[in-house]
């Protein structure tokens, strides 16, 4: 089959996106799949098919951050203001809209990790008593280097292998026991798009009295997420890959029934209050002499001062996958891996992939690595290419990529 034969039977897919109005910020005003890419430069210099690694800048996200800039540049003048208030007013409750929580139960870290270690630190006291945690290979590379620390220190922490880039259930069922203080995954492998059967495996770990944290960064954003139906506690992810923000500006997911108890609060953001003369010419006789009042929702969790400048770009983007939708956004991604899968030489490459019917992410193992990570590299395609890390091709389509991306692609992996 040539590419014009199967152009014309594959499924339609970005050019039935639904239709657009994203408002005057995004500037979002045509309906075509290329106005889609036109807000995305990057796309004008390379065929980029590397969203699990991080998606370009859109000038949505672009446009957010430039009214921010103004405010704290030139002052509350020409709205900026109002829009940063509105950011600040409906930021938590779009994220927790995105993966099926309360405004209540969102909070904003730096990054994802930062969110794994809230629930690693609400579980210390249980560490410390001779409980452990239980995650697998397939989590991402950066949290069990965090977790090797945490064996080396002394904790008891089981990290199940994959087998064929799979993890069994019934491996993780061994290692969860009455002494299990969290189970932690990613609910979509960074390394190859697995996805955990987090329902399952959530139903494991409360049976047996344990928590469970999800890194969802590979997965909010991309696919279905329903915090409350998957049985998830705790989860986090940074907004800079499929949400369309940048660095440093993450969300943080504490289910309202463990706030301030099985996840207690060890930072206390907010002001104390000098509850005593000169501060107080009448203290109030209902504080302590340094008041407080915390929290009460997952914002009790953050340090204080968060990336407002990231979260502005966040905001942009979660109006933007709010507007697209969530399910067109997975089916167009999985349908040019589709393309790519159709027309890929299998002879040269092993599908280390185990959901490519659901996941964005494909990941191919290549019999010649270093040729073809030679080829890529000299080529216009950015993709995830293996080193110290793994020796394999990471391939991550979003919503702004074409199916001629895909035999751009396909040109280069099949030479």
């Amino acid at each position: 089959m040539n590419r014009r034969e199967f152009v014309s039977t594959a499924a339609t897919g970005i050019a039935a996106l639904p239709s657009l109005s994203l408002g005057a910020s995004t500037e979002l005003a045509n309906t075509d799949p290329a106005s889609i890419r036109a807000h995305f430069p990057r796309l004008a210099n390379e065929v980029f098919l590397n969203a699990a690694g991080g998606t370009p800048l859109g000038k949505f996200a672009e446009g957010g951050m430039e009214k921010y800039l103004t405010l704290i540049r030139e002052g509350p003048a020409g709205g900026t203001r109002d829009y940063f208030d509105q950011v600040l007013d409906e930021l938590a409750a779009k994220f927790g809209g995105l993966i099926g929580a309360g405004a209540h139960e969102i909070g904003f870290v730096e990054c994802t990790k930062r969110g794994e270690q809230i629930a690693l630190d609400g579980v210390s006291d249980r560490l410390i008593d001779g409980g452990n945690v239980v995650s697998n290979d397939l989590h991402f590379s950066g949290s069990l280097h965090n977790l090797e620390g945490i064996r080396r220190a002394g904790s008891d922490v089981r990290i199940v292998k994959s087998e064929g880039f799979r993890v069994p259930l019934e491996r993780m069922a061994e290692q969860i026991d009455d002494n299990t203080a969290l189970v932690t995954v990613s609910l979509m492998s960074n390394i190859n798009g697995h996805i955990e059967p987090i329902e399952e495996l959530a139903a494991l770990a409360h049976r047996r009295g344990a928590l469970l944290f999800a890194d969802i960064i590979q997965a909010a954003g991309c696919i279905p997420i329903d915090v409350k139906a998957m049985g998830i506690d705790i989860a986090a992810c940074s907004s800079y890959k499929w949400l369309f923000g940048i660095h440093g500006a993450g969300f943080l997911f504490v289910d309202e029934a463990h706030q301030g108890k099985t996840i207690p609060d060890l930072m206390f953001p907010g002001r104390g209050i000098r509850n005593y003369a000169p501060f107080r010419v009448v203290p109030d006789a209902e504080q302590t002499t340094i008041g407080f009042r915390a929290p009460s929702t997952a914002s009790r969790y953050q340090p204080g001062h968060v990336n407002y400048l990231g979260y502005t770009a966040a905001y942009e983007g979660l109006k933007f996958i709010e507007e697209l939708g969530i399910d067109e956004i997975q089916a167009h991604a999985v349908r040019l891996n589709g393309v790519l899968l159709e027309q890929l030489d299998h002879s040269k490459y092993d599908i280390m992939s185990t959901h490519v019917d659901q996941s964005p992410i494909l990941t191919l193992a290549a019999r010649d690595f270093e040729s073809i990570r030679d080829r890529l590299r000299a080529s216009e395609c950015t993709v995830g290419i293996g080193g110290d890390k793994w020796d394999q091709i990471r391939i991550s389509p979003a919503i702004y990529n074409s199916e001629d991306d895909m035999w751009a692609l396909v040109s280069v992996l099949n030479t």
